[in-house]
């Protein structure tokens, strides 16, 4: 079964989020790594403001380390070692991707904290399907950076793996992973979570393999499910009144 990861070029994960995109280059089952590149004067923008504001220095110093690190070089070296390739797109919708990615006939994409919504056209590309990891407890965790308000107000914390459609959050549920959260620093507590992310995406990917589909369990909307969006500043500040390291 050929999988291909895709993953953004920067995120605000400690390390770059390579605890699960270095740990996956080990699985059989992958084929490469495909790379968005987002590094832009946004990027610079929101890191600087993060800091200078107060409202998340932690965080803003990972983005920006991430953003000039050389995070790309040590994918390239990790998965060219072990015969993998490893390939860098600007936009994952884009003509001239769709093209590119339908020529390698994946079975699987699976879906990395890109932050990048999969349209219909991306979705069909693979012959099994696309998984996501999303960050938070599904079905009741929906939205945008669940990890975040959860340790806003205290509720569980984790990833969910999951089929992706074409509305967001939706499809089978191949694995729900509740994560002892660090209740005094945000980012360390994205790291562990990334640690465990390698494990429970080889037990998924290792399932698909063996039925040739995905199947999981529901995942319906309940009385218990809440929809987020982004943080703006003042949840930030909030948080770390609730004497939260961000």
């Amino acid at each position: 079964m050929k999988t291909l990861v895709i993953t953004s070029a920067v995120t605000f994960v400690p390390d770059n989020y390579d605890d699960l995109t270095l740990g996956l280059a080990d699985n059989p089952y992958v084929q490469g790594l495909v790379v968005i590149d987002n590094r832009s004067a946004d990027i610079y923008l929101k890191a600087f403001l993060l800091m200078l504001s107060g409202a998340g220095p932690l965080m803003g110093w990972h983005l920006l380390k991430n953003s000039l690190d050389n995070s790309l070089d040590r994918k390239q070296k990790r998965y060219e070692a072990l015969g993998k390739k490893v390939w860098v797109i600007k936009d994952v919708n884009s003509d001239e991707t769709i093209q590119f990615l339908s020529s390698l006939e994946p079975d699987v994409i699976l879906n990395a904290r890109t932050r990048s919504f999969f349209k219909k056209r991306l979705l069909a590309i693979p012959k099994i399907g696309c998984i996501n990891i999303h960050h938070g407890l599904l079905p009741h965790q929906r939205g945008l950076m669940c990890d975040f308000w959860a340790h806003l107000f205290g509720t569980s914390f984790g990833f969910s793996i999951h089929e992706m459609t074409s509305k967001l959050d939706d499809g089978s549920l191949l694995k729900v992973v509740e994560v002892p959260s660090d209740k005094k620093n945000y980012l360390e507590s994205l790291k562990n979570a990334a640690q465990l992310e390698t494990s429970a995406a080889t037990e998924v990917l290792q399932e698909i393999a063996r039925t040739r589909k995905i199947q999981g369990l529901e995942n319906a909307k309940t009385d218990q499910t809440v929809y987020r969006s982004n943080p703006g500043l003042i949840d930030f500040y909030k948080l770390r009144l609730r004497g939260i390291k961000i």
